[in-house]
């Protein structure tokens, strides 16, 4: 409680003549106390606001529309995605290139504000381009099957799309920021424009087509807003891209760096011959896991479509089982002579025991693949690339493993190694090599560990001195049926005992 306020009044007669004529009296002094206004507010305070909180949808689209979801998405930080856009690009123009058996051609430019990548492939379909465009699917022709692929994620297209956006954002602009992408083939020019749409927390997609006079194969521009970035990459973009001559004897590549032409190579061999992803995969290379998610992808791609196939026409599309009287074998042994593959899959619940039954027979019909059916490199190329680095012959070895994991998954591994002939005469000169699976260059190592020993590429070269200040040139390649990544960006590959014995 406050102390109250007092104030004086001293109270006059109405009428000053009435006053004069009145007997002089004492004037009446009052007190009066001043109310308490502080008592006052308190009593009449007003309740507390409070508000009624609701649930707002969030899109999960904007996982792709902000710094930290890609680099969760791509599992490289900023400063690598020079890099990723490289790597992915090439790795999907040799696929395409394969899948139409031709031999390789690529071109990659780059300058200050665009990063560009040519193939000689048959180019991109329209309905391809607009199922990449949507965000709330995942398009991949790898990511069910298990065999020996450069790349099974689905998703790196969308993410390169959405970098330019991220990276225009982080400019501070005034302008509405936007990633455009410009996909030329078949005669149409696609440009893409990524912005976003902020009020419902979703990617806005503006896709302009126009004429292009690329007819053949596709041509890639990424429109790059931090060249600081380009910059910074400069000698790991490069050593990336030609690491793909270390490993693609059919390859033919040129490479171009602010206008600077940085590697012009020649195929060694336009009939290489590799596993393609056109060549039917293996039943041994499958677990009941494996198998169960590719059989779903199939239901759900029939569902889709509107068609019914059969367990049969599943079976024909197996290394080794398109024989009619192999495909009723199996069909009688596991009683699904007649069925529909969704039918054999089961409806409400999966048909395990039929799925791992489907497996034993499909191995027990089939061969296991040779590892040298994958494909191996050879010794002629990697001495040709080695001497082209500027190697010297003498020092030059090579050793090839080729072998079965415990799960009857065949690899082969390459290892070339030597010195540089300018380290050899007294020139400083740093450390080079190339490391990669499936006939794509890792951004990073990504041999940090073989087995259970702990050892690592790095490892290994400091037992023979070969850090990073020492002449030494290698390469070491892993070609293998079921490559396990221990991260999304790929940099880092599980290896068991077997592989790396």
């Amino acid at each position: 409680m406050t102390i109250p306020e007092f104030q004086t009044q001293i109270s006059s007669p109405p009428d000053f003549q009435q006053a004069k004529n009145r007997t002089p009296t004492l004037h009446s002094l009052q007190i009066v106390a001043k109310p308490d206004r502080t008592a006052r507010r308190e009593s009449k305070a007003k309740p507390e606001q409070k508000i009624t909180r609701v649930a707002f949808k969030v899109s999960r689209l904007m996982e792709f529309c902000s710094e930290r979801e890609l680099q969760n998405q791509t599992g490289h930080s900023i400063s690598d995605w020079p890099l990723v856009v490289g790597k992915e690009i090439v790795d999907n123009a040799l696929d395409a290139c394969e899948e139409v058996e031709a031999a390789p051609e690529i071109t990659v430019n780059v300058d200050p504000e665009t990063i560009i990548i040519q193939d000689n492939a048959a180019g991109i379909d329209t309905e391809t381009i607009n199922s990449i465009l949507d965000y709330t699917i995942r398009v991949s022709s790898r990511e069910a099957y298990v065999s020996p692929t450069r790349g099974a994620q689905g998703n790196a297209l969308k993410t390169i799309l959405a970098m330019g956006y991220v990276l225009n954002r982080n400019i501070g602009s005034d302008a509405d920021p936007a990633g455009i992408t410009i996909i030329e083939t078949r005669g149409i020019r696609h440009q893409i424009e990524f912005r976003v749409d902020h009020v419902n927390n979703q990617p806005k997609i503006i896709h302009t087509k126009a004429e292009s006079p690329v007819k053949a194969g596709t041509k890639l521009t990424i429109k790059w807003p931090r060249v600081d970035l380009l910059k910074y990459v400069e000698g790991r973009f490069k050593q990336l891209i030609e690491g793909y001559a270390w490993f693609n004897p059919h390859l033919i590549l040129r490479g171009v760096w602010f206008g600077n032409e940085f590697i012009n190579v020649k195929a060694t061999n336009l009939n290489w011959e590799k596993w393609r992803p056109r060549n039917p995969t293996s039943p041994h290379w499958y677990d009941e896991s494996r198998l169960q998610r590719y059989l779903a992808a199939h239901v759900a791609r029939d569902r889709d479509l509107g068609q019914h196939r059969t367990v049969r026409a599943f079976l024909s599309e197996f290394r080794g089982l398109s024989g009619t009287a192999v495909q009723r074998k199996i069909l009688e042994e596991v009683g699904c002579s007649h069925q529909s593959l969704a039918q054999f899959f089961g409806n409400d619940q999966v048909n395990r025991k039929g799925i791992a039954n489907l497996l034993t027979a499909m191995r027990k019909y089939s061969k296991p693949v040779a590892p040298k059916r994958l494909g191996v490199i050879g010794i002629e190329h990697l001495k040709q690339r080695f001497l082209a680095a500027g190697g010297n012959s003498e020092t030059f070895k090579y050793q090839c493993r080729k072998g079965m994991t415990s799960e009857g998954i065949p690899y082969v591994v390459e290892f070339a190694f030597g010195l540089h002939q300018s380290g050899l005469e007294g020139t400083p000169v740093s450390r080079k090599f190339a490391t990669g699976a499936n006939w794509s260059v890792g951004i990073s190592n990504p041999f940090r560990a073989f087995g259970s020993t702990g050892e690592g590429l790095e490892s290994t070269l400091a037992k023979v001195r070969a850090n990073a200040s020492a002449p030494v040139i290698c390469a070491l390649h892993l070609a293998s049926a079921y490559v396990q990544y221990a991260d999304r960006g790929k940099s880092s590959i599980i290896l068991t005992d077997d592989g790396a014995a």
